[in-house]
């Protein structure tokens, strides 16, 4: 039986963090550097012996009642194990005020998810992804 640890990563995460990040092409493939700008949560399984590095969230406090999600990913083969769930716990316990997020339109497994967890959506953004091509559902998580 393995469980699931959350915690704030730091600089020596990077390598994982770029490797969950290459695993999962429907999210944002941002330059791992880029992270140390932001706030990030690292998901870790355990199954006893190890601890594998099996997803991540970037996000922001814009202002003292808004942050933003900036980019969730977990390893296809830890997704459906409550990974992504215990980052979002994680993440709206942390954050403070109302959390936006933009997911690209044809994400209906992100969206899923995020309904499930409460959050709502708020608007659309046409043309926000992939060049113009791929609009994007704004969703906010309000405490």
């Amino acid at each position: 039986m393995s469980s699931i640890a959350v915690r704030r990563a730091v600089e020596r995460d990077f390598p994982a963090i770029a490797r969950i990040q290459q695993t999962s092409p429907e999210a944002a493939q941002w330059p791992v550097g880029d992270y140390s700008g932001f706030e990030v949560l690292l998901a870790l399984l355990h199954d006893g012996r190890t601890r594998v590095p099996a997803g991540f969230c970037a996000w922001r406090q814009i202002s003292a009642d808004e942050a933003e999600l900036l980019n969730l990913a977990v390893v296809p083969e830890f997704r459906r194990r409550g990974v992504a769930s215990a980052l979002l716990r994680t993440l709206v316990n942390e954050a403070k005020g109302t959390i936006f997020l933009e997911v690209a339109e044809p994400n209906s497994a992100a969206i899923s998810l995020y309904s499930h967890h409460g959050w709502v959506t708020t608007g659309l953004r046409k043309g926000y992804y992939q060049n113009g091509m791929v609009n994007a559902i704004v969703m906010a998580w309000r405490p």
